[in-house]
C-alpha cells in the first residue's frame, strides 16, 4: 500500500515495488484498476494496481521464466515418477497377497542379470545419477544451513540495534531509576520504523510496550515473557537470544531477544522476525526446487546417456541374436546393418556373408531340386506322349491310302482331317522331343569349334523360309579364334534362341547375330575364375520383336514359363543348360516394344587364348 506521495505505507514483505512515473500518471488520470509489469530484486512481477483517495494498492505475483517452467516440469516429472513407483509398489503388494506363486525379488534380479542391455543401462545410469544425487543433497544441506546461519546473525544484529535504540530513547526520556518505564507504544513504533520489524519490550516477566498492540489485545500473543527468552536473557545472562517461538497451532516464527538496561532496571526487548522467516523459507523452498530440478535433469540426462551407450554397445549383439533366430526359422534374408568400425563390425560382416552364402546355397539347392522334379515330369510326359503317337500316325496314313485307293469317295473332308491329325502328331513329337531333351543329362564333348562357321550352319536353313518377312544378318568375323565347346549342345541352344526370336516377330522384323572376341574387364567377373581364361567370345542374338517387361524377364529361364500362347516353355531353359554345360554364360536384355537381346559368353581354349 502506498500513499499518494509514493511512500509505502504497508508491505507484506521486506521490499516494495517501485512506482514508475507512467504507472503513477495513469492512476492520477483514472480510478480504473489495471495490470502492469514491474521489476523488483532483479525479478519481473505482474502487478494489479487499484487506487482511491486513501492511497494506492498493489497486489502482484512473480512472472514465471523459462527456467521456472523447467523447474515446474521437473517437479511434475518427479511427482509422476513417485506416483508410478507408488502404483508399482501397490501392484506388487497386491500380487504378493493374491498370487499363489508370487514372484520373488530373486526372480526380478535374475531377469535383470540375464539381460546384458539392462545391466549396461543400469550401470551407466547409476554412474551418472548417484554422484549427482549425493552432490545435490550435500549442496542443499550446506546452503540451507548457511542461509539459516546468516538469518540468525541478521536477527542478532537487528535485535542489537533495537536494544540500543530502546536504551537511547529511555535515556532521552528521563534520567534516573524510572527511565525504562517511560518507554511506551509510540516509542516502540518509532523503533519499528527504524528496523522495519515489530518490537516488544518486556519488564522482566510481562509486556510493557509494543509496536503491535493489536496482536496482544486480541490475545493472539501472550502478555508474559516467553520462557526460553526469560531463561536465556535474565537467568543465563546471555547477550542475545535467537530461537523459534510458536503460539498455539500457528506456524512457528523466529524470535530474537536482547537485554535492555536503563536507570538501574532491566528489561527484555524482543523482535519477531516473521517476514524474515518467510523470506528464508521461500529461499529454501526455491533452493529445494532448483536442486530437485537439477537432480531430475541429470537423472534424465544420465538415463539418456545410459540408454545411448547401452544401445551402442548391446544393440549389435541384440541385432545379431535376432538375425540368428530369423535364420534359424528359415528367413535367410536377415541382414544386419554395420554401424561401428570395431570388432563388432567384422563380426556383423562375417554374419552377413554367412547369411548370403546360405541363401545362395539354398536357392541353388531349390533350383536343382526343381530342375530334377521338372526333368522327371518331362521324362514321364515324353514317354506317355510318344507311345500313342505311332499308332495314331499309322491309322491316319492308312485311312488316307484307303480313301485314295477307292477313288477318294470321302475327299476332301477326310483329307483335311488326316492332314490335321498328322500335323498335330508332328507337333506332339516335337514337344516330346523337347521334353526328352530337357529330361536328359547330356555329357558335353568339347572340341575346337569355329564360331563363325557354326553360326552360318545354324542360320542357313532359316533363310529360304523367312525371305521377304524376316531379315537375318550374321556379323561374325572368319578370323575369330576357335572355342573348345560341344558344337551339338551349342547348336541346339542357339536354335532354341532363334526360334524364340522368330516367334517374337510374327509380323516380320530383323534378326541380328553378332560374334566378337572380348577381354574380361577388371570390373566384371572374369571367366578365368571358372575356366582359367580371361579372353572370351561373345555371341549376341538380337531381334526387333515385342520384347518383355521386367517381371517376364526375371522368369525367362524358368522351365515351362513362356510368353507365347503355344510352346512348352523349355526353349530358353534348355539353351541355358546347354550353354552352362559347355562352360559359358547366358543373359537376356529386353525392353517392351523394342526387342530382346540374348548374350552368350564362351571361354576360349588355352591354345586359342595364346
Amino acid at each position: 500500500m502506498y500513499g499518494w506521495s509514493r511512500a509505502p505505507l504497508f508491505s507484506s514483505g521486506t521490499s516494495v515495488w517501485p512506482l514508475p512515473d507512467r504507472v503513477f500518471e495513469r492512476m492520477v488520470e483514472s480510478r480504473e484498476p489495471f495490470w502492469d509489469e514491474l521489476e523488483r530484486d532483479e525479478r519481473q512481477y505482474r502487478v494489479d494496481f487499484l487506487n482511491d483517495r486513501g492511497g494506492i494498492y498493489a497486489l502482484g505475483y512473480p512472472v514465471i521464466t523459462w527456467f521456472g517452467h523447467v523447474i515446474n516440469m521437473a517437479e511434475l516429472v518427479t511427482l509422476t515418477g513417485v506416483l508410478y513407483l507408488a502404483l508399482l509398489l501397490g501392484a506388487t503388494l497386491f500380487n504378493l497377497l493374491t498370487s499363489r506363486t508370487p514372484a520373488s525379488g530373486r526372480a526380478l534380479l535374475r531377469e535383470v542379470r540375464s539381460s546384458f542391455y539392462r545391466k549396461l543401462f543400469l550401470a551407466f545410469w547409476a554412474v551418472a545419477v548417484v554422484p549427482v544425487a549425493i552432490l545435490a543433497i550435500g549442496t542443499r544441506t550446506y546452503v540451507a544451513a548457511q542461509l539459516r546461519a546468516s538469518t540468525e546473525e541478521a536477527a542478532a544484529r537487528t535485535v542489537t540495534v533495537a536494544q540500543r535504540l530502546v536504551e537511547d530513547y529511555a535515556s532521552l526520556q528521563q534520567r534516573g531509576p524510572g527511565s525504562l518505564t517511560t518507554i511506551d507504544d509510540q516509542i516502540m513504533v518509532l523503533v519499528r520504523r527504524a528496523i522495519d520489524e515489530d518490537v516488544n519490550l518486556f519488564d522482566r516477566d510481562h509486556l510493557q510496550a509494543t509496536s503491535a498492540r493489536d496482536l496482544f489485545a486480541t490475545q493472539l500473543l501472550p502478555m508474559r515473557t516467553p520462557g526460553d527468552v526469560y531463561k536465556t536473557i535474565l537467568l543465563d545472562r546471555m547477550p542475545t537470544f535467537v530461537g523459534e517461538e510458536q503460539v498455539g497451532d500457528l506456524t512457528a516464527y523466529r524470535l530474537a531477544a536482547a537485554p535492555v538496561r536503563a536507570g538501574g532496571r532491566e528489561g527484555i526487548v524482543t523482535v519477531p522476525l516473521t517476514s524474515r522467516q518467510q523470506e528464508i523459507e521461500l529461499q529454501i523452498d526455491e533452493l529445494d526446487r532448483r536442486v530437485l530440478s537439477a537432480a531430475v535433469l541429470f537423472s534424465l540426462l544420465g538415463a539418456a546417456i545410459g540408454y545411448w551407450m547401452a544401445e551402442r554397445i548391446a544393440d549389435p549383439v541384440s541385432r545379431l541374436t535376432r538375425a540368428t533366430h530369423r535364420i534359424a526359422r528359415g528367413d535367410l534374408d536377415a541382414r544386419i546393418a554395420t554401424t561401428s568400425t570395431d570388432e563388432l563390425r567384422r563380426l556383423v560382416e562375417d554374419f552377413n556373408r554367412m547369411a548370403e552364402d546360405l541363401k545362395r546355397q539354398r536357392a541353388e539347392l531349390e533350383h536343382t531340386q526343381r530342375i530334377e522334379a521338372w526333368a522327371d515330369m518331362a521324362r514321364q510326359v515324353a514317354h506317355d506322349i510318344k507311345n500313342p503317337l505311332t499308332p495314331i500316325q499309322l491309322s491316319a496314313e492308312h485311312a488316307r491310302r484307303v480313301n485314295i485307293d477307292r477313288g477318294r469317295p470321302l475327299s476332301p473332308v477326310l483329307d483335311e482331317c488326316v492332314n490335321a491329325i498328322l500335323t498335330q502328331v508332328k507337333l506332339l513329337r516335337q514337344i516330346a522331343a523337347e521334353f526328352s531333351s530337357f529330361a536328359s543329362a547330356p555329357k558335353p564333348r568339347p572340341e575346337p569349334t569355329s564360331v563363325s562357321a557354326l553360326l552360318q550352319e545354324v542360320v542357313e536353313p532359316y533363310r529360304a523360309g523367312l525371305e521377304g518377312r524376316v531379315t537375318i544378318e550374321v556379323n561374325a568375323p572368319p578370323d575369330l579364334p576357335a572355342v573348345n565347346i560341344d558344337r551339338t549342345l551349342f547348336a541346339r541352344g542357339l536354335t532354341n534362341i532363334i526360334e524364340n526370336a522368330l516367334h517374337a516377330m510374327p509380323g516380320g522384323g530383323k534378326l541380328t547375330i553378332t560374334a566378337r572376341q572380348q577381354r574380361a574387364s577388371s570390373s566384371e567377373p572374369k571367366q578365368s575364375s571358372v575356366s582359367g581364361f580371361s579372353r572370351t567370345v561373345v555371341v549376341e542374338v538380337s531381334d526387333t520383336g515385342v520384347g518383355m517387361d521386367a517381371d517376364d524377364l526375371a522368369r525367362i529361364f524358368e522351365p515351362y514359363f513362356s510368353t507365347k500362347a503355344t510352346g512348352t516353355g523349355l526353349g530358353l531353359t534348355i539353351a541355358k543348360r546347354n550353354v552352362e554345360l559347355i562352360g559359358g554364360t547366358i543373359e537376356v536384355r529386353s525392353q517392351r516394344g523394342v526387342g530382346t537381346t540374348v548374350v552368350i559368353t564362351l571361354p576360349l581354349g588355352s591354345s586359342a587364348a595364346l
